[in-house]
């Protein structure tokens, strides 16, 4: 496809997640020990293999659960997704918002999707995240921890557990506990997008403004108050291939070369990377900085 054969820029912006209400991200093997009946504990997700194996009651049995916790970046992906259909997506004739071109040349779509029936890749990336403190994640692999075959102490000091009683709505009678386990450890996600348009990057802090604004949910019993996000931006490098530079001019500015990062032959730069300087990451929506003002600078108004 043409926007991968030839390169006129990349994005590479590093988020911070911040958890505001405990999140779990559910594992999906967990067991119950045979003969039980109720399942009733959500186990959060970690990177390796491993289960997490309960009793009757809910009680922990045994857990080899191995590797780190972490947010998969397809649940990202679709909650971005999300995010983009509902800021630029089309009405249609039973009122939902569906997907426009925009939106499949960015996220990808099949090929009976789309409208001149080929399919698309995505150009956009969100990897898994991982804790954003490089410390924390060398716990999960220091051996003191995971040596007991069916105990993970690793895991336990950064997971906490929270019951909640549902009361069923036929008999108005309190049903078996629900109990989930949770973290409020903060992530680290990075995105990358090839061939990055305008309204693609002000899409993107549209969602972080969102999440400032307390809009953004993630993971499982959202409507239990689980999942409250924040995003910050951490870092965020733009690539300019040699003969596109005009195209951002007016964004200089706010930037400075990484020369570490950038190719360059003798006085021409292959590839420049221009990294966002520290004054402008704060992403504040009742006081936008001036990298922001210009980035919606064709954008009626950056709302509060």
């Amino acid at each position: 496809m043409n926007e991968f054969l030839k390169l006129d820029n990349r994005l590479n912006l590093e988020l911070k997640i911040k958890p505001l209400s405990p999140l779990c991200i559910k594992l999906s093997k967990e067991k119950k020990e045979e003969g039980a009946k109720t399942d009733s504990y959500s186990a959060i997700l970690v990177s390796e293999e491993g289960e997490r194996i309960t009793d009757d009651l809910g009680l922990l049995k045994s857990d080899t659960r191995r590797g780190e916790i972490y947010i998969p970046g397809s649940t990202l992906k679709g909650l971005f997704r999300d995010r983009f259909i509902i800021m630029y997506g089309e009405t249609n004739e039973k009122g939902e918002k569906i997907e426009t071109k925009f939106i499949k040349n960015l996220f990808g779509c099949r090929e009976e999707d789309s409208e001149d029936k080929k399919a698309r890749k995505s150009r956009i990336l969100l990897q898994d995240a991982f804790f954003f403190e490089n410390e924390k994640r060398k716990k999960f692999y220091e051996e003191d921890k995971i040596k007991v075959p069916n105990k993970n102490e690793a895991i336990e000091q950064f997971v906490s557990s929270r019951s909640i009683t549902p009361i069923d709505h036929f008999s108005s009678k309190a049903v078996t506990p629900l109990k989930f386990e949770y973290t409020t450890e903060d992530f680290r996600t990075d995105i990358l997008l090839n061939n990055i348009e305008l309204k693609e990057l002000q899409g993107i802090y549209f969602i972080i403004r969102d999440s400032i604004n307390g809009e953004i949910r993630i993971g499982n019993s959202k409507t239990r108050g689980f999942g409250q996000i924040e995003f910050s931006v951490s870092d965020l490098r733009y690539s300019i291939f040699y003969g596109k530079e005009e195209e951002f001019k007016k964004f200089e500015q706010f930037f400075e070369i990484d020369e570490e990062k950038s190719t360059r032959i003798a006085n021409k730069y292959l590839e420049k990377v221009m990294k966002l300087k520290d004054d402008y990451k704060e992403v504040n929506v009742k006081n936008p900085n001036d990298f922001i003002k210009v980035l919606f600078s064709e954008v009626r108004e950056w709302k509060n």
